[in-house]
């Protein structure tokens, strides 16, 4: 045997082999054969069949956002209502202020509809109990008829704020209601920390809730990347995952800005400002909504 020239057909098929492998690795596509980058619509299948696992269902018809560029924070705040000048006592801060709301037709429409104050969430109610213009022949099962007799009653009795936009249509479990939701935009997005909300069922209006904020400018912190939709559902899953047998069903995710009301500063001229976050809003077919920080991957109660 020739081993010299073994030695070089040997030395030569290592060259090659090395000259491949480096290719493979550092040249133009930087992946190896048959591995490639999963694309956004194989990345959602993925989170679809974890979330099966679980007993949770992302249907084809619900659309998952894709990733935005980097966002901020937003101030936003909570103004008492000057129209209201002669405010019930049940709605006053002690201090003869009132608590602030958009402001229905003026004392005269508030002391008719008799609201009182949710202590929980210091939203002001209204309790027209489907009686007088908030009668109304509804069928549930016709989404555009819905909204359309809601928009109707909470123009007539100035219960809709400027400025805000339809939101969202959310069942009320098994009690044959809707509950139907308005809420402010900045730039394009939702303000889930302002809402007015509509308890609707065949009989007409129920229940009106509303907690009105005004959104006002991004705060001077630099802007933060946002953490994928896709992420946001795995960690539903994670949270849901001990919730039961019951399979759930993901109506929406949607991206907008968020900040529970508990984190406000009151100043001294009564209005209440706080920075709220963007947030993944995912809404349940049971009606349960889930708010989780875009930047941390945190939940927002």
């Amino acid at each position: 045997m020739d081993w010299a020239k073994a030695r070089a057909v040997l030395l030569i098929a290592f060259t090659v082999v090395n000259l491949m492998l480096a290719y493979f690795i550092w040249g133009p596509s930087a992946v190896l054969p048959g591995v490639s980058e999963a694309s956004p619509q194989q990345v959602v299948d993925q989170v679809r069949a974890t979330l099966a696992e679980r007993s949770i269902t992302l249907p084809t018809t619900v659309t998952v956002p894709r990733t935005p560029g980097p966002m901020r924070f937003l101030h936003v705040e909570y103004h008492p209502t000057p129209r209201f000048t002669q405010w019930p006592a049940e709605l006053s801060d002690g201090n003869g202020a009132p608590v602030g709301t958009s402001g229905p037709r003026g004392a005269e429409g508030v002391q008719a509809l008799k609201p009182t104050i949710d202590k929980e969430t210091q939203a002001i109610v209204y309790q027209p109990a489907a009686s007088g213009p908030a009668a109304r022949d509804v069928k549930l099962d016709n989404p555009h008829q819905v909204q359309q007799v809601t928009d109707d009653y909470l123009r007539q009795e100035a219960l809709l704020p400027a400025g805000a936009v339809f939101s969202d249509m959310l069942p009320q479990g098994d009690t044959g209601r809707l509950t139907v939701e308005y809420v402010p935009m900045f730039d394009g997005y939702p303000v889930f920390s302002g809402y007015v909300r509509a308890d609707v069922s065949a009989r007409g209006i129920e229940t009106v809730r509303q907690l009105w904020v005004q959104p006002g400018a991004y705060t001077e912190a630099p802007p933060k990347a946002v953490r994928p939709a896709p992420e946001a559902l795995l960690r539903l899953a994670g949270r849901l995952q001990n919730s039961g047998s019951k399979r759930l069903v993901i109506r929406e995710i949607k991206l907008g800005y968020y900040a529970n009301r508990s984190l406000t500063v009151t100043q001294a001229d009564g209005v209440n400002g706080w920075d709220t976050v963007p947030v993944w809003r995912i809404s349940l077919d049971t009606g349960e909504v889930y708010y989780i920080n875009a930047f941390n991957g945190e939940w927002e109660s």
